[in-house]
This record gives structure tokens, C-alpha cells and sequence, in this order.
């Protein structure tokens, strides 16, 4: 694990997502090609099974991923992202995404993310990879 910090003004711009704050997503923790964010559930999440809808932990899902791959300050978007759902949730849980970095080049990046409960279940497990611009996020 890496002491690596982000800059303030990085760590603000990239907290302060319109959609993911929306959303109620929170952003808990960034390093250079990592973040962790939380979203509670509430009841206007679920589907008509009265699951969480697959949108909202895609969402959680895309937020980790768009935090973790423009950590380094350089604007990332992504390419593609491929998600598979491996368990059930409800309004009243609280899902954990992190995003890991495993591949970073001069123009792409590869990420792996992974959506727990608030007892470690694993929710969902997603691959993406983004494209990362020459323009950067804030001035460093």
C-alpha cells in the first residue's frame, strides 16, 4: 500500500461529482489508481422485485472507477466497462465499491472494481478501462 496522496483541490473536484452526490455516493478514500466510495440504500433504489436496481451499483460501480483512474490528475474516460452482479441487496444496506488500478499506460488504463456489503458479501465484480486525455484535471 502506497502513502500517495492526491492533491486537495483533486480530491474536492472529484468528491463533489454532480450525479454521484445525487446519488448520495461518497467518496471515502483516493490514492493515485485507487478509491473506495459507499452509497446507503434507500427505498426509491429498487426495482420492481424489490432489489436494488442493477443502474444503481453500476452507478456506485462507475463512480469508484472515474475517481480511481483520474487519481493521477489527468482527465480519464472510460472506453468500456463489463459488470457481473453476484448477489441481491436492499434498501437499508450499505454497499462499499473500491477500484484498483492494474494497468496504467500512456493513453489507457485498466481498472478492476468490486462491490461489497456491509459484511464483505461480494455485490458485484466489474472490469473497465478508460482513455486518459493530455489535459489534467486541476493545476498542480
Amino acid at each position: 500500500m502506497s502513502d500517495a496522496r492526491v492533491a486537495p483541490e483533486l480530491w474536492q473536484r472529484i468528491a463533489s461529482d454532480p450525479f454521484a452526490s445525487r446519488l448520495g455516493i461518497k467518496l471515502e478514500e483516493l490514492r493515485p489508481g485507487y478509491s473506495r466510495v459507499s452509497l446507503t440504500l434507500t427505498p426509491e433504489m429498487v426495482n420492481f422485485h424489490g432489489i436494488t436496481h442493477g443502474a444503481v451499483i453500476f452507478a456506485l460501480v462507475d463512480a469508484a472507477f472515474a475517481a480511481a483512474s483520474n487519481s493521477h490528475g489527468q482527465v480519464a474516460v472510460a472506453l468500456d466497462m463489463s459488470i457481473s452482479f453476484t448477489a441481491a441487496t436492499q434498501p437499508g444496506q450499505r454497499l462499499i465499491a473500491e477500484a484498483h488500478e492494474e494497468s496504467l499506460g500512456r493513453r489507457t488504463a485498466l481498472y478492476h472494481m468490486t462491490v461489497r456489503d456491509e459484511t464483505g458479501q461480494l455485490v458485484a465484480s466489474s472490469h473497465g478501462t478508460v482513455y486518459r486525455k493530455r489535459e489534467r484535471l486541476v493545476d498542480t
